[in-house]
């Protein structure tokens, strides 16, 4: 009698078994009904009495059953049929390791990786990489700084423990949309008549929303701003979010700065020159012929006559700023680390080309390029040439002059 092998299909029905009662009666039901299915379609032979002790027996495969006792035994032991048998798999699925797709880097992201940051411009004061800049750090830079703006900041020089804000880059995030602030300048403190309380109605310069008519005023509680000694006579700049309102978005407004007296004082009488005798060394005795203000910044002046070193300083003493000078007189003592270094560290870089080798020269602006540091040459070691010099970096015009360059002043 040829036997249908079923023992694969009663082990996955036993293991498909719970252990409730519902369960296991189904599975009873189940086995029964299998018994019964294999009795009926199975072919019956006589079995020989003297039958080998040893019999190989042929396993009859599933395929072999007809086909509709292949779909009963199927719906019994897995389930109902579909109408199409689709093969059964029986390895293990294999769980792969989901991959998440690269994130996009932001336009943030880009711009800090070359230390760049947004500018998110406050009443009074910024904060710029999640660290709040004061105004007097910003009202003493060269350049005005609005909400909006992209600051590079350089973390190798701080500012009252604040990385220094190097420069406004031309760049602007395009899903950023700057707060307009409106700043009333230069505006003239009052007393309100039989009050404590102080009003702003005109300014020096007359260009404000207050100087367009006598009725358009703001009135400032000295008691908001603690520890600052707010008293009329003052000259402030006054600032404010501008949405539209007019004179009633001033009421949220804050004072930005306090000016001191000498930046707006225009009715002082210049005072007399005074007669100073000058000293033995007249070349640091330099009366300086542009106007600009390096505001402490540091100059490094490079140049190859060694006597004319240190003689260079009182330049930059009138304009302000902190001098460096680097001799390059001997020209095999001057490395291009040394270099490298001195140029990372300053602001400003003047080359005087008159006695100097031209691979200081070149080196000099190679790595003026890539620290980014405005650089500028003076064809000769004097104090003229290298005043001048200064005036073209800190404008960003060319670094060589022009052979009628013209003497203006500088701010």
């Amino acid at each position: 009698m040829e036997v249908y092998d079923y023992r694969q299909e009663l082990i996955d029905l036993l293991n498909n078994t719970a252990d409730d009662p519902q369960s296991l009666l189904q599975t009873q039901r189940s086995l029964t009904t299998i018994l019964n299915i294999l009795n009926h379609y199975q072919e019956s032979k006589p079995v020989k009495q003297n039958a080998p002790r040893f019999v190989q027996r042929k396993i009859q495969s599933s395929n072999e059953l007809p086909p509709q006792a292949r779909k009963t035994l199927k719906s019994l032991l897995t389930g109902p049929a579909n109408d199409e048998e689709k093969p059964t798999s029986t390895a293990s699925p294999v769980a792969y390791p989901s991959v998440e797709a690269p994130k996009e880097i932001t336009e943030e992201e880009r711009l800090a990786a070359d230390n760049r940051y947004l500018v998110h411009r406050k009443l009074s004061g910024a904060e710029i990489n999640h660290r709040y800049y004061p105004e007097a750090i910003l009202h003493a830079l060269p350049f005005p700084i609005e909400d909006g703006d992209i600051a590079q900041l350089d973390y190798e020089q701080k500012v009252r423990g604040l990385p220094v804000i190097r420069q406004i880059t031309g760049d602007h995030l395009s899903d950023y949309t700057p707060e307009k602030v409106n700043v009333i300048e230069y505006g003239e403190l009052k007393r309100v008549p039989g009050s404590d309380v102080l009003q702003l109605s005109k300014t020096i310069k007359g260009n404000s929303i207050v100087d367009e008519a006598p009725e358009n005023t703001i009135v400032i509680d000295p008691f908001k701003y603690p520890g600052r000694d707010i008293k009329p006579g003052m000259v402030i700049d006054f600032a404010y979010y501008d949405r539209g309102n007019g004179l009633t978005d001033t009421k949220d407004g804050a004072i930005r700065w306090i000016h001191e007296k000498q930046d707006y004082d225009t009715t002082k009488q210049p005072a007399k020159p005074k007669v100073v005798k000058k000293p033995a060394n007249s070349r640091h005795d330099y009366e300086k012929k542009l106007d600009y203000d390096l505001h402490q910044r540091k100059v490094l002046v490079i140049t190859g006559i060694r006597s004319k070193v240190k003689g260079l300083k009182p330049v930059i003493d009138k304009h302000h700023g902190l001098f460096r000078g680097l001799d390059a007189s001997a020209e095999e003592k001057v490395s291009s680390s040394k270099l490298k270094r001195e140029i990372r560290d300053a602001d400003f870089v003047i080359v005087c080309i008159d006695a100097i080798h031209h691979r200081i020269s070149q080196l000099a602006n190679h790595h003026a390029k890539r620290y980014e540091k405005p650089l500028a040459i003076a064809n000769v070691t004097s104090n003229t040439a290298v005043e001048r010099a200064i005036a073209r970096a800190l404008n960003g015009d060319p670094a060589y002059a022009e052979s009628s360059e013209y003497l203006k002043n500088y701010k």
